[in-house]
């Protein structure tokens, strides 16, 4: 019964994908034909050549690249160096401060929109990559600072002690020593980091959406669908989305396994 009840669920949740895919490799007359059967035989390429023409791609590919990945590089510094410390430090405040780091999950980052926005203003980093991507770092970063604090605190503390009694200090032994026996976890931190920030939409559309040279995926899959080429044209707006989803489902079928252990495991030590 609960097998059962797990496919029907999976069917469900995988029906929108099956349908997205479906429809990109429709011909354009044939996109309402037979709803009921999205796949059909022979599969047109036709949505694809139409979005590679009218949409510069290879730019909004490399500006969501530089967008998600300056985000999980940046996360990454920061919240490495903050778990060693939560982990292994002693100091004044510890525990309140490490309670608004997780507090700080609730928050929802809509409400700091506004503020961020006039601040970018201000400095000018309206429709850059720059202004995308720095309000962007503390988003989730309290998430990875949590994760990996839980990994840190099963590493052994004999290993620590050995290090500094070979004279390696808090930098040698973050760098050298922790971090090498948890990559997983840190691995997974960032897929989650990438994924997350890839598939934002508001912000990199109020930020980055004034101009075409900044525009990530997901703006230019919305741009093209509020366009005349695009308006009345769903499958070559469905082959645009399938093409801005592809490389995230690329990395998470790849590095899966992975990412549910570090998390897994992260949750039972905690």
């Amino acid at each position: 019964m609960s097998r059962g009840v797990l496919i029907t669920v999976a069917v469900l949740n995988l029906m929108p994908l099956i349908y997205l895919i479906g429809i990109s490799f429709r011909a354009p007359q044939l996109v309402f034909v037979n709803p009921l059967f999205p796949l059909t035989v022979p599969l047109s390429f036709e949505n694809y050549r139409a979005v590679l023409s009218q949409m510069d791609i290879l730019r909004y590919l490399l500006n969501s690249i530089a967008f998600s990945g300056s985000v999980t590089v940046g996360q990454l510094l920061l919240a490495i160096p903050a778990a060693f410390s939560f982990t292994y430090f002693s100091f004044r405040f510890k525990n309140i401060l490490l309670g608004l780091v997780i507090l700080s999950l609730v928050v929802p980052f809509v409400v700091t929109y506004i503020p961020n926005y006039l601040l970018l203003a201000k400095w000018r980093l309206i429709n850059t990559i720059l202004g995308l991507v720095l309000p962007m770092l503390g988003i989730s970063l309290g998430f990875g600072i949590f994760l990996l604090r839980q990994h840190f605190m099963g590493f052994p503390r004999e290993i620590i002690e050995a290090a500094m009694i070979d004279g390696a200090n808090s930098w040698d032994i973050l760098w050298r020593v922790v971090l090498p026996a948890n990559l997983s976890p840190v691995v997974a931190v960032g897929i989650y980091v990438m994924i997350n920030t890839w598939n934002q939409f508001i912000w990199p559309l109020l930020v980055g959406g004034g101009h075409p040279r900044s525009y990530t995926l997901t703006v230019a899959v919305q741009i093209f669908y509020t366009s005349p080429e695009g308006s009345d044209y769903w499958g070559a707006i469905m082959a645009a989305s399938v093409l801005a989803s592809l490389p995230t489902v690329i990395v998470f079928l790849l590095m899966r396994r992975k990412v549910l252990e570090s998390f897994v495991e992260g949750a039972l030590r905690g």
